[in-house]
């Protein structure tokens, strides 16, 4: 009998642990924080591409950053009186990437290698402050690549665009959404089991 008690508590204990886990898993992955004026707007490549870049170049009108980097494209910008002027021929490749390896490991995350690029770009710049943009559910895995990969910078923000859809009560979830939350817990454990090993 007492052994029938342990195994119902235990299983108790396992279903209140996954419906915690199921109600909490969307709203963890949507991280933001207040921010403040910085160098530069930090805008990460995804499938809403245009929701991401929206919410930047609000921010540089706001003039929260006189800076845009899409480091997946390789581009910045500069915000001289509300034009947004190309620094791109400013900074050809090879400057940036002159102490890179040439060739990165298959196994680094996309994200990780955007921002390895922006931290180069940033760098090169010699700017210390970036607000981060992207998707909601993009956000927390952002952050804690910034927190291994950015530990000299200071003043270093998160926030994602308004324009993208992303509820946070497990209700409201379609499938879709589902599948964005289930693909950003893949990729977080993924970053967190190969950083330690990553050159």
């Amino acid at each position: 009998m007492r052994t029938v008690r342990i195994i119902i508590l235990i299983l108790v204990i396992v279903m209140i642990t996954l419906v915690a886990g199921l109600y909490y898993a969307p709203r963890f992955l949507t991280y933001s924080t207040n921010y403040a004026r910085a160098d530069a707007v930090v805008v990460l490549l995804g499938p809403d591409f245009n929701a991401r870049q929206m919410h930047a170049r609000d921010l540089i009108h706001k003039r929260m950053a006189t800076y845009l980097i899409i480091p997946a494209y390789n581009k910045i910008y500069r915000n001289e009186h509300g034009d947004m002027k190309s620094l791109n021929d400013d900074h050809p490749k090879s400057n940036i990437n002159k102490d890179s390896r040439r060739v990165m490991p298959r196994y680094y995350e996309d994200t990780h290698l955007e921002l390895m690029k922006a931290k180069k770009i940033m760098n090169y710049y010699g700017q210390k402050s970036a607000i981060f943009v992207s998707s909601p559910y993009h956000m927390r895995r952002i952050q804690i690549i910034v927190d291994k990969e950015f530990n000299s910078f200071s003043g270093l923000y998160f926030s994602p665009t308004p324009f993208e859809k992303a509820p946070v009560e497990i209700w409201q979830l379609k499938a879709s959404d589902w599948k964005k939350v289930w693909k950003e817990y893949i990729k977080i454990v993924w970053f967190i089991f190969y950083f330690p090993w990553a050159e």
